[in-house]
């Protein structure tokens, strides 16, 4: 590796300063990495959605199983970018082949896909290409000391690229005209009535948080990377030796005869007088300056670097005792340790959910907050082919009903029985029906919102209704006429009784 090229400042970092150096490196290269994510991870994310319009759960999953092959298109960018090499889209495109092929993708895909450090022991794989066992050394080389900064890495992203999906659904939602329909309501997440365009968008508000979250994930683990081998080997060291030889080199080019001018001039200064020598130190007595280094070499604590873990309560001036615990106990210790890092985390990211609900109430409910009426989108006039509008309904619908039974016309009474019932519900019990809803639509919006009897009665009318309509099936004369002597019981002149209020 040509190190003098690198065009970052080496220097000794902490591994924090070096995952701050990714988002540095983020910033500072992102038009090549953009290019090469967006060229790659939306256009086979795009044509999966498309693929599998109606499961597109099954597209997401996918795409994030890729997840190691487009992390390393966005590493093929910034270790171009680390030399100053220009990366266009066709480049990228012409390093896919030796991408899927050279770097252990089958590897990342099935053993190690769910590793922590991902990240940080990616560049082993795709630029030492090392394989097999000289991998794994290089990967527990590598890991000391720093793959616990890997692993909370991978935490912290893979939670905040959720974060900031139910944030773009809910400022979205929040930020939709009132009457527009409630295509993106949080509600339609739990229920599972999602419709395929409803799917979509929140599959492309995944995408666009994966957008904004992954680059940095890459970007940071390739600058651990860098800051560990540098670490290893040296590289701010090497280069500083470099430096200092291409200047001794450029000097000596410049004055040819001052090196040997210097070395005469140096060897006359340290010779020493007649006068010198007698007062010399004798041949086997060491100068003091000697016998200073020769005793802090003896010292076994020089050149001998340790860490020590342990624990001790707070504020505690008390000697330590000299207690040596188990294996079995520091291993615990380690282990409760990270839990309690762990829990950290998750208060604060239960912290950011709950204020960005905080938020969606309040501007969801803006009106009522400010002390204005709730302005409620209009009632629809038709549903599913059917006119609610009260207008289009005769006086006394019951008795509606029974004579058209008594004609034989079944399916005209159903039809009086049905729209009577959605037009109470509509404009007495509130209940905001969309006009894109079905039957099952209409039941699911209705349940909960009646008593036992009033929702029992509903669902017996809306089946006899189904197999009239649809089905073209003629219910049970005693049903049709239960269904006409109770309607007036359930959805005449007084508001039906409401088991919730709307």
């Amino acid at each position: 590796m040509e190190i003098e090229r690198i065009s970052l400042r080496l220097r000794r970092r902490t591994p924090w300063e070096a995952l701050d150096l990714g988002h540095a490196m983020l910033r500072a290269w992102a038009g090549p990495a953009y290019r090469a994510w967006l060229g790659t991870y939306w256009v086979v994310g795009l044509i999966l959605l498309g693929i599998c319009w109606t499961r597109q759960e099954i597209a997401i999953l996918i795409l994030w199983w890729l997840k190691p092959l487009f992390d390393r298109v966005l590493l093929f960018a910034f270790s171009r970018s680390l030399f100053d090499a220009p990366t266009t889209f066709r480049e990228v495109i012409k390093a896919l082949p030796a991408l899927v092929r050279k770097t252990s993708l089958l590897s990342a895909l099935t053993l190690r896909r769910f590793s922590m450090a991902r990240s940080y022991l990616q560049p082993v794989w795709q630029l030492e290409e090392q394989h097999g066992k000289a991998a794994r050394a290089r990967f527990k080389v590598l890991g000391r000391r720093t793959r616990g900064n890997a692993v909370w890495l991978t935490f912290v992203c893979a939670n905040l690229s959720s974060v900031i999906w139910v944030s773009l659904v809910l400022i979205l939602n929040a930020l939709t005209p009132l009457g527009a329909g409630d295509d993106l309501s949080v509600s339609h997440w739990f229920k599972g009535d999602l419709t395929p365009a409803q799917h979509f968008t929140t599959s492309v508000l995944l995408m666009v948080a994966e957008s904004v979250v992954e680059p940095f994930y890459v970007a940071s683990g390739f600058a651990l990377y860098l800051n560990r081998r540098s670490e290893l080997e040296g590289w701010d060291i090497e280069l500083a030796f470099r430096r200092l030889a291409h200047r001794v080199e450029a000097a000596a080019k410049a004055v040819p005869g001052l090196t040997a001018a210097l070395v005469l001039a140096v060897a006359l200064a340290l010779t020493p007088k007649p006068a010198e020598a007698e007062t010399a130190l004798p041949p086997n007595t060491a100068s003091p300056a000697k016998q200073t280094i020769e005793k802090i070499l003896a010292d076994p604590v020089f050149g001998h670097k340790s860490e020590e873990m342990k624990w001790r309560w707070r504020h505690d001036d008390k000697p330590d005792p000299e207690f040596k615990p188990s294996s079995w106990m520091e291993a615990l210790m380690r282990f409760l340790e990270f839990a309690s890092q762990v829990m950290k985390g998750l208060v604060w990211i239960g912290a950011l959910l709950l204020a960005a609900w905080l938020v969606y109430l309040i501007i969801r409910y803006r009106e009522k907050l400010l002390g204005g009426k709730e302005v409620r989108p209009p009632p629809p006039d038709f549903l599913f082919g059917l006119d609610v509008r009260p207008e289009s309904l005769p006086a006394d619908i019951a008795a509606a009903a029974r004579a058209a039974l008594a004609a034989g016309q079944v399916e005209k009474a159903l039809s009086l029985l049905y729209r009577g019932a959605l037009v109470a519900l509509i404009h007495r019990v509130r209940v905001e029906f969309q006009p894109g809803d079905t039957e099952d639509d209409c039941q699911r919006r209705v349940d909960g919102r009646l008593e036992a009897a009033a929702d029992h009665y509903f669902g017996q009318l809306l089946q006899a209704w189904r197999c009239a309509a649809y089905a073209r099936q003629v219910p049970p004369l005693p049903l049709l006429e239960s269904l006409c002597q109770d309607w007036g019981q359930h959805f005449g002149l007084t508001p039906p009784p409401a088991g919730k209020a709307p």
